[in-house]
């Protein structure tokens, strides 16, 4: 019990103490801290749900080895712009289905997938051209005990007052993340009556393609945004109750940097 709450907690946490959505050039000011608020919109994946629109409020923090940003928080062992960085994180998955939401019928009779709490460590190596980053990690929240690994490479843009860095990366998920998000129990196609059919998920992953930027409006006020570009691989594409094997997500918000 005492670890549930305390996993809760840590949830919240994440949640409201998300701070830059694009990180800040590599030789950003220790001990920089940014409050405001962003809005995130995620289309479209289940049949019959609609698109979700959610705003957020922003604290966070960028130091030399702690950080709080976008969906994450994380614990450098090295400081902040090594050759070579091992990165303890948090990340908050926000990924969840509300039977309610849909307005199919037989969707409504599913099992509610709800958000995670991510632990994991990367390995992060930066050179001439980009950052290229492998992280592997697990549910700590007792979710649905999932694994993930992930492979992405970076490109850091950093002009005077503003930036943009362009990614592409694969994400690589167990079973039982893939079955948590995608998959339909026997006997939850038992409740529709077999409209929904059963389909269990095996080890597989996603392609990505991201851009993520900031602009100092003033020198306090910062507005970031990003977006993000998903393609469903594998098995994934024949999950009954995904709509689209494609989708893009997006966030913009503003904050006031200290």
């Amino acid at each position: 019990m005492i670890l549930v709450n305390l996993v809760k907690k840590i949830r919240l946490f994440i949640l409201f103490s998300v701070c830059s959505l694009a990180s800040n050039s590599l030789s950003a000011a220790y001990s920089q801290w940014s409050i405001g608020a962003a809005v995130s919109y995620s289309p479209v994946i289940y049949q019959d749900t609609p698109s979700n629109i959610v705003a957020i409020p922003m604290v966070g923090y960028e130091g030399e080895h702690l950080f709080f940003r976008g969906f994450n928080a994380g614990y450098r062992m090295l400081p902040v712009g090594s050759p070579q960085n091992v990165v303890f994180r948090l990340i908050y998955d926000p990924r969840t289905f509300k039977p309610e939401d849909s307005t199919n019928t037989n969707m409504q009779l599913l099992d509610e997938r709800d958000s995670a709490i991510l632990g994991g460590v990367s390995y992060q190596l930066i050179t001439q051209v980009g950052m290229f980053e492998a992280s592997v990690g697990t549910d700590i929240g007792n979710t649905h005990n999932g694994l993930y690994s992930e492979a992405a490479w970076r490109l850091p843009l950093r002009m005077n007052g503003w930036g943009l860095t362009p990614s592409v990366g694969y994400s690589y998920n167990s079973e039982r993340i893939n079955n948590h998000l995608y998959g339909v129990s026997q006997s939850e196609s038992t409740a529709t009556g077999g409209a929904i059919d059963a389909f269990d998920a095996d080890w597989d992953g996603q392609f990505f393609l991201g851009l993520s930027g900031y602009m100092f409006v003033t020198k306090n006020i910062r507005l970031t945004g990003s977006i993000r570009y998903l393609n469903l691989e594998g098995g994934l594409e024949n999950s009954p109750i995904v709509e689209h094997t494609t989708s893009s997500t997006a966030t913009i918000g503003a904050s006031y940097v200290f």
